[in-house]
């Protein structure tokens, strides 16, 4: 009798999108060189599974095929209850506000520079298995303190602990030091907004017989509204690297100590395609300030970006995003410039 109840889909989803992007790069560079770069690419295809074992159980499988194929999400988890989740596999890591978000929900083309350095996505150590914030390992996760409001339980406290390989994603590897990280939400009775901190302690192996540091904090503030959004965080971080320096080189280590702030706004517009209609369209204008010194020690890594974008929604399934980006490196005379266009498909 159960079998004519059972539906597939009650047990599996399967999503996806695809990403298609043109991109336009001036810079000027130290030298007085101008350089010029104009590509069309498919960013990304995805393909998505999840779904539900059991009420206690639930799962995801992604892949990417754009590029080089690779695996993406690949986790189960157990909600034992509210306290309490556990998810083990190749997971996102719960350092920073910005690395749970998906490409689809990003508000600007590109991460923010010290989030995309020290979240493990184009990571500051140069590893190139640290990509899309994923690590292997194990995360607890729960909501601490929760609130009865307008007829609404909403939360007051979230947490998230992992306990992670370090050697960064479709990679074994022996790393005998395993990486910690951990995040704290917390909402302080006003919907919609949060504050959050979060810590990623690490190490990865640099040399054959020597570790190197991976360390990094967050701190930051988000409001995400019917109409405004924003959201504000600082990220400093201390990674070691292969010393390229004569000045001692009797220290094959060198501590690179990154930091940056970014910060952005943003406003909904809501439009429907008729007046009859109740289909929407979704607009939304942002400014982005991004603030980014990749190694403390050398002023010449010191980064301002200016973004403006445009994003649209005129379906459910498909968005627009629009992006300029000025780029000022150091001083007022590399000045860099940078249009760019995506377009992406949802099913």
């Amino acid at each position: 009798m159960w079998l004519r109840n059972w539906k597939l889909s009650d047990y599996l989803q399967i999503h996806g999108f695809v990403d298609a992007q043109y991109d336009y790069t001036r810079q000027l560079e130290n030298d007085g060189i101008l350089t010029q770069h104009s590509v069309i690419m498919l960013r990304r295809a995805r393909v998505d599974f999840s779904g539900n074992l059991h009420p206690m159980l639930d799962f995801r499988l992604q892949a990417d095929f754009a590029f080089t194929p690779k695996l993406l999400d690949a986790w189960l988890r157990v909600k034992f209850c509210k306290y309490a989740q556990l998810q083990i596999g190749q997971i996102k890591t719960p350092f920073t506000m910005n690395n749970f978000l998906s490409p689809l929900d990003l508000e600007f083309m590109e991460l923010s520079q010290s989030v995309a350095a020290l979240a493990g996505f184009v990571d500051i150590s140069g590893v190139p298995e640290y990509a899309n914030g994923l690590e292997i390992g194990a995360m607890l996760s729960g909501t601490l303190v929760d609130c009865m409001k307008d007829g609404e339980r909403i939360p007051i406290l979230n947490y998230y602990v992992g306990i992670f390989g370090g050697s960064g994603i479709n990679i074994k590897k022996d790393n005998l030091s395993k990486d910690f990280s951990a995040r704290l939400d917390f909402y302080p009775f006003v919907r919609n907004f949060r504050l959050s901190g979060s810590v990623y302690f690490g190490n990865y192996p640099l040399f054959k017989d020597r570790n190197a540091p991976r360390n990094r904090w967050s701190a930051g503030a988000e409001y995400l509204g019917k109409h405004w959004t924003a959201r504000a965080e600082y990220l400093q971080g201390t990674t070691g690297v292969e010393n390229q320096s004569l000045t001692f080189p009797e220290d094959s280590v060198y501590l690179v100590k990154t930091r940056g702030l970014y910060a952005f706004v943003g406003y909904w517009f809501y439009m429907g395609w008729g007046k009859k209609s109740s289909a929407v369209q979704r607009l939304r204008p942002l400014f982005r300030y991004d603030y980014c010194v990749r190694d403390k020690n050398d002023p010449s890594t010191t980064t301002n970006y200016f973004s403006f974008d445009l994003e649209w929604w005129p379906d459910p399934h498909v968005r627009v995003l629009l992006d300029y980006t000025l780029r000022q490196r150091n001083n007022h005379r590399n000045l860099g410039h940078t249009m760019a266009a995506k377009v992406s498909v949802c099913f």
